[in-house]
């Protein structure tokens, strides 16, 4: 191989690294997970700084041309990653709406989060870093609503009300017009509380609420295996919408079992790629880790990322449609 050839392979193999580590096999080891949540903007500079060392002259025009190759092939995994999936579900099924916020260790504004509430009137609320304490103070901002809520810490092994701290736990908030629903915990090995809520008005349709490990270099092994644990919860053939923090964008690999077996919400209706954490950030500069997934049954009207005073991410408002089947009749 000639000069020109050795610095072009050299380009491509230094951005395959960087863009493409699953090819390479780094996906699964710090710090590449992290890297492959910013891969599209990174997939852009390096096509920008490629296309500038193309025009010129000199030893850097092969590089260019190596590193232009990859970038390429990295933006179009991506845009193959959150390209909508199209389920069958249901457009004419009982309508079922779920927000869910990262209320970031309780720092969020229960009066901000409250007049959201207070305004779309979801039928769940799920609440991630948030504990009895957040929750009390949300409810008494919507108490004429009559919503009724649970919190759940990891290790435990029911959903409690009392006892629950803001920073690894979870919360639920229902409406009445749901009537009566069961919640519980469904795991005890996680970083935080994971909830299943189901049965009442959602008829036959589960909603889980889950918060998978953060993504730090120390926790990647964590995050992937509590990825693996949720892949083996929506396998199960119920109707199910997942709503939670997932640490995860649809670039990652470690997310693609999941996405076997339910899609992205937001994808569908062409908001996948709106950036919902860091909230201090415009939207096209964050990253889209807060996510809606629905099974193939599950049907979605609209989607929209709004913005939650004092927390670091941003909210998901979904309005689905669940298959109809038997539910508890209201009260």
């Amino acid at each position: 191989m000639g000069v020109p050839g050795g610095r072009a392979a050299a380009g491509a193999l230094a951005a395959t690294v960087v863009l493409l580590p699953e090819v390479v096999g780094l996906d699964r080891t710090a710090p590449w997970p992290i890297v492959t949540a910013f891969r599209r903007r990174l997939a852009l500079g390096a096509g920008v700084l490629a296309a500038g060392a193309a025009v010129r002259p000199g030893p850097w025009r092969a590089v260019g041309a190596g590193t232009g190759l990859v970038a390429a092939a990295a933006a179009g995994l991506s845009a193959v990653r959150h390209r909508a999936r199209i389920g069958e579900g249901t457009t004419d099924g009982e309508p079922v709406s779920v927000l869910g916020a990262n209320v970031w260790i309780g720092r969020a504004d229960p009066v901000a989060l409250g007049d959201l509430v207070r305004r779309e009137r979801p039928d769940v609320v799920v609440l991630l870093e948030s504990g009895d304490r957040f929750r009390h103070a949300l409810t008494a901002e919507v108490a004429d609503l009559g919503y009724r809520g649970w919190s759940c810490a990891p290790g435990r092994a029911e959903v409690e009300a009392a006892g629950a701290g803001d920073h690894a736990c979870t919360s639920l908030l229902v409406a009445p017009r749901l009537c009566d629903v069961t919640v519980r915990a469904v795991t005890r090995d996680t970083a935080s509380g994971w909830i299943e809520v189901a049965g009442g008005g959602l008829g036959d349709t589960r909603v889980l609420a889950v918060h998978p490990a953060v993504l730090l270099p120390r926790r990647t092994h964590e995050w992937r295996r509590e990825l693996a644990r949720l892949a083996g919860l929506v396998a199960d053939p119920r109707p199910t919408v997942v709503v939670g923090d997932l640490n995860s964008t649809l670039d990652h690999r470690a997310l693609q079992p999941v996405l076997r077996h339910a899609r992205s919400a937001a994808a569908e209706v062409g908001r996948a790629r709106v950036g919902t954490w860091p909230a201090g950030r415009p939207r096209r500069l964050g990253v889209a880790i807060d996510h809606v997934l629905v099974s193939a049954a599950v049907g979605v009207e609209s989607v929209d990322v709004l913005d939650v005073p004092g927390s670091d991410h941003r909210a998901l408002l979904a309005r689905l449609r669940r298959p109809r089947g038997a539910a508890a009749p209201r009260r």
